[in-house]
């Protein structure tokens, strides 16, 4: 994936970026940077990346999966649909409204509570 996201972290911060493709195996993310160096971004420290719909994008197409809401530690709630596994360390979450953000890639250990509906 190479589109511009919003990256969030657990401090408040946000910082726009293009991306390597999110592996939720891993612990890290990786960046590119201007100089063509790759940076790492710890999960440790992510709330998650928001990925932006764009006007070129497809129409949306239903996600499929669970109907969540997740509740995430500094008390923002998302309500969307995933494919939730507690096993890796984050999941993409489709928002129920999807005009502006098309996915999110939560990170599991940035999250208080899950409820499936």
């Amino acid at each position: 994936m190479d589109d511009k996201v919003v990256l969030r972290y657990r401090d408040g911060r946000t910082d726009r970026a293009s991306l390597e493709p999110i592996d939720p195996t891993r612990e890290v993310l990786q960046v590119p940077r201007d100089d063509g160096q790759i940076e790492e971004i710890p999960f440790s420290i992510l709330k998650a990346v928001f990925v932006p719909r764009l006007p070129s994008d497809e129409p949306e197409l239903p996600a499929s999966g669970l109907s969540i809401s997740v509740e995430f530690q500094d008390g923002e709630v998302i309500l969307g649909t995933a494919q939730y596994n507690p096993e890796k360390n984050g999941f993409f979450l489709y928002p129920q409204d999807r005009s502006k953000i098309d996915r999110i890639f939560v990170v599991n250990s940035a999250i208080t509570s899950i409820e499936v509906s």
